[in-house]
């Protein structure tokens, strides 16, 4: 499943940079141009969007510095439950 999810997420990544106009495909210099126009038309999207709507950004905010923490934590446990198992010696002499 989380193949299937990373897979729709990067075929949507891709489709972001495609030209809108086909005729702009015709030269090189022309997708570079109509790449970067596109990349930049997403960065200023992506940057007016929390003035738009501050409280989803205030929520993400709050959602990622918990999953930080959690994952901080389960971290420290594995790290610890890994370091904490005895190491086998090896049985031949």
């Amino acid at each position: 499943m989380g193949f299937i999810i990373k897979s729709i997420f990067w075929a949507g990544i891709v489709c972001l940079f495609l030209p809108r106009d086909p005729s702009a495909l015709k030269t090189p210099k022309a997708v570079a141009r109509v790449s970067s126009a596109t990349v930049l038309d997403v960065a200023a999207a992506g940057a007016s969007f929390c003035r738009r709507q501050p409280e989803i950004c205030e929520s993400a905010l709050k959602t990622t510095a918990a999953s930080r923490e959690i994952l901080s934590v389960a971290a420290t446990t594995l790290s610890n439950t890994l370091s904490d198992k005895p190491k086998r010696k090896n049985s031949i002499n």
